[in-house]
């Protein structure tokens, strides 16, 4: 089987949910990913493949370019849909010199494909939602229109979390399929050594992984500096200039370490070397509401007890897996979590029912059932 995926995030940028899901699907199935342009990145106009995905760029619509004039073009109507006609033009063109049959099946999250997705002949149109896509800073009024055109196309929804369900139940009526995040369990169980630089920082270690994006609440992180007891709260990720100020003012405080981001092989042995995982959200954002994280269950996974902002597809287990909002909550949750004994059986056995591959091969039964049945449902030829 054929799977056309239009994705608004690169191949390589990151390790992200779709890099997880569709590098496990079955040998049988070809994977086609679609990804948008990036200034200054290494794209591959050239297709390319990893296993069973095909990665290739598309000069899909994309909105707070670094080009002005793009961003110019782009702001006006007739300028969007010249961008949009070149992208579908190019897209038809990739996908005829692929070899791809002529009716994939098609996936998306990338609502600026909108109408490249309209002249796309498909078994089946899934929406992939894992972010929400107006949470981003770059988000322009006009796109509520594309995310309007891509939901009425679309047959059937994977959604990230119980928030983003109840969200999007109020907008359509097309199947909403639960699939939440997860980890690769065994790389992030089995045992490591410490990275040095973590290694020598003092105990105890209250870690943070991931980016160091807009949805960090400095108030709590100042809070759970202060509580640490002598020891090092720790920020492991890429920066964000939305947070770069911030961050540096943070770093200059006694106690704080900030390593800087890490090879995605190198991240699994950095929570092993902590003794507390967090997540401390600003747990009023809405798109905070709607996450899913998956250092939640890395954190898990490593054997970490985990203090985090409230998520809703999980059910707390004191001290194990705690939710605070406030400060005060935050720095009771933490001394619970630092008083208890470690138990890293019990915190393993709350992650590995999120393994990837679980996950991956959900979402692909989903898929092949409701393929099958829309071919069932198709009158025979004559």
């Amino acid at each position: 089987m054929d799977l056309l995926v239009l994705s608004e995030v690169r191949w390589g940028y990151f390790r992200t949910r779709k890099q997880f899901l569709l590098s496990r699907f079955p040998a049988s199935w070809r994977v086609f990913f679609a990804q948008p342009p990036a200034a200054g990145a290494d794209d591959p106009w050239t297709p390319r493949r990893e296993g069973n995905v095909t990665c290739f760029t598309v000069p899909f619509l994309k909105p707070g370019t670094t080009s002005r004039l793009y961003n110019a073009v782009a702001s006006a109507a007739p300028g969007r849909a010249l961008i949009e006609a070149a992208a579908g033009l190019h897209l038809r063109r990739m996908l005829r010199r692929l070899g791809v049959e002529p009716e994939p099946v098609v996936m998306t999250s990338n609502i600026y494909a909108a109408r490249a997705l309209s002249r796309l002949p498909r078994k089946l149109l899934f929406y992939d939602f894992n972010d929400s896509p107006f949470q981003f800073a770059a988000a322009p009024a006009w796109a509520r229109g594309y995310w309007q055109r891509t939901l009425a196309q679309v047959d059937a929804i994977f959604v990230v979390s119980e928030y983003y369900r109840r969200e999007l139940s109020a907008q359509t009526d097309r199947p909403l399929v639960p699939l939440g995040n997860g980890v690769e369990y065994e790389r992030f169980a089995a045992p490591r050594e410490v990275p040095a630089e973590l290694a020598a920082l003092p105990r105890p270690r209250i870690g943070y992984l991931g980016l160091l994006s807009h949805f960090l609440d400095f108030e709590l992180l100042e809070a759970l500096r202060r509580a640490r007891r002598g020891g090092t709260l720790v920020l492991l990720g890429p920066g964000d200039p939305a947070t770069a100020a911030q961050v540096r003012a943070l770093a200059a405080r006694e106690g704080v370490a900030v390593p800087g981001p890490q090879p995605y092989a190198d991240v699994p042995a950095w929570p092993q070397g902590l003794d507390v995982g967090v997540i401390p959200f600003q747990a009023g954002l809405p798109h905070v509401q709607g996450i899913n994280p998956n250092k939640v269950y890395q954190y898990l996974a490593a054997g970490l007890p985990v203090v985090t902002t409230p998520v809703l597809d999980l059910a707390p287990a004191p001290p194990l897996l705690q939710f605070a909002t406030e400060p005060a909550g935050w720095e009771e949750a933490l001394a619970r979590a630092l008083d208890a004994p470690r138990d890293p059986a019990a915190a393993r056995a709350l992650a590995r029912p999120h393994d990837w591959d679980a996950l991956a091969a959900r979402m692909v039964g989903e898929i092949e059932r409701r393929v099958a049945d829309r071919a069932g449902s198709r009158p025979a030829a004559s």
